[in-house]
């Protein structure tokens, strides 16, 4: 084998707090013959060790003068804006590093506010790239979806300490075992992202075969979809199965995350084949117990799915409007899209005898598609529920059918 490629891990932290812990980190990461490039985005005190990118340069990096922020850090009581522009300045700085074959891996430290800084700047990177953090709480808002690992560190980060270094030692050591290893998304058939969910699985598994013996690859992608849609912008993802959209209800009818409004839209820009498919669109999931849920939904039928998980019934009305949107996206993709519709239920709970087996309140959706999609030819009926076997096999059929049609285009 040959010599061992030196690897080149930047470490992003506060280093007016957490300069201590990033100084010991990068020792460690240089015993292991690596490259260290230290990322300041403090503000407020002074350095505690020498950044090799300093936080003026970071803040520049957002948009801002380093002493224009700390001049509104005297005046104001609410630091989130100046946070801000440290989370964007140190997001375009290690998507710069990355680019300039300067980063093979990224680990951030800190706590509330280093988390938030080194959330923000692993989004900013491929997925694929060593990400690593380590604090001592982590709030799932902060997080996202992305790739990235956690290592919770038992002791406040607030000094070097018997305890503290052994957490900061393995921290090091893991970066730079997984900027070692080299892995890189690699394709040798094409690809087909399928979301799926609790309800749906046993569907999906089934459909992933059909797919396999049609000569597809495919990767599942669970609840939300950020992911998929990262993939999608970097060309890994060569079509799209949408068996289980149910983060649609979580954007359009919850209003939980009106970021993520722009879901459906990267593969149809992209003119990728896309296939839709109502999976546990019958559900609003609700992550509380039953008895906390708010007033306008008990009185409608609910199904619990756990202690802190409740399934609420979705109505008609609901089902038409995610139809509605679906449409007006499906009307803007440049790629083949169809949408296939089961008329026997859309979940586990939503067949013959089940929870919320409701077949008219499951029709508005198809009527919802229908009256809106500029296309309705591309609208597949079946007669049979989303786990039955007659079902899936036409949902491969139509994805095969549709990716078919992108090759002839593109020839």
């Amino acid at each position: 084998m040959g010599e061992k490629r030196k690897k080149s891990i930047v470490l992003l932290g506060t280093l007016d707090t957490k300069g201590q812990e990033i100084g010991y980190i990068r020792e460690q990461v240089q015993a292991r013959g690596h490259a260290a490039v230290v990322v300041d985005a403090g503000v407020l005190g002074q350095p505690q060790v020498k950044a090799d990118i300093t936080r003026e340069e970071v803040a520049e990096a957002g948009g801002r003068r380093l002493a224009e922020l700390l001049q509104e850090a005297r005046n104001k009581s609410d630091r989130m804006p100046i946070i801000q522009v440290m989370i964007e300045g140190a997001a375009r700085t290690v998507e710069r590093l990355y680019r300039q074959g300067r980063l093979d891996g990224l680990l951030s430290l800190g706590g509330s506010m280093g988390m938030a800084i080194g959330a923000g700047a692993m989004k900013a990177l491929p997925v694929g790239v060593p990400k690593l953090i380590v604090g001592t709480h982590f709030y799932s808002q902060y997080l996202g979806e992305t790739d990235l690992m956690i290592m919770q560190c038992p002791t406040d980060i607030m000094g070097l300490n018997p305890v503290t270094n052994v957490t900061l030692a393995q921290a090091a050591g893991a970066i730079c075992a997984m900027a070692e290893a080299g892995a890189t998304l690699e394709k040798t058939r094409p690809l087909v992202a399928v979301t799926g969910l609790g309800v749906t699985t046993p569907a999906v598994m089934a459909l992933q075969e059909l797919l396999h013996a049609r000569g597809y690859d495919t990767v599942v992608f669970h609840g939300n979809s950020e992911v998929m849609d990262r993939l999608i912008e970097q060309g890994m993802i060569d079509g799209v199965l949408d068996f289980s959209p149910n983060e649609l209800i979580r954007i359009f009818i919850l209003g939980e995350t009106p970021g993520r409004a722009s879901r459906l839209d990267s593969a149809g820009q992209k003119g990728l084949p896309q296939v839709f498919v109502p999976g546990s669109l019958d559900m609003i999931v609700l992550r509380m117990a039953r008895e906390v849920i708010p007033e306008r939904y008990r009185s409608r039928k609910i199904y619990l799915h756990g202690p802190y998980v409740t399934g609420v019934r979705t109505s008609k009305e609901e089902l038409m409007r995610l139809a509605a949107i679906l449409a007006e996206k499906a009307n803007r993709a440049r790629g083949p899209f169809a949408v296939v519709i089961p008329r026997k239920g859309f979940s586990a709970i939503d067949r013959e005898g089940m929870a919320f087996y409701e077949p008219e309140t499951d029709r508005a959706f198809l009527e919802g598609v229908k009256k809106h999609l500029h296309a309705p030819a591309r609208v597949v009926e079946v007669d049979a529920h989303l786990f039955d076997a007659s079902f899936l096999t036409e949902v491969a059929n139509v994805f095969d059918r549709a990716a078919k049609e992108r090759l002839e285009k593109d020839v």
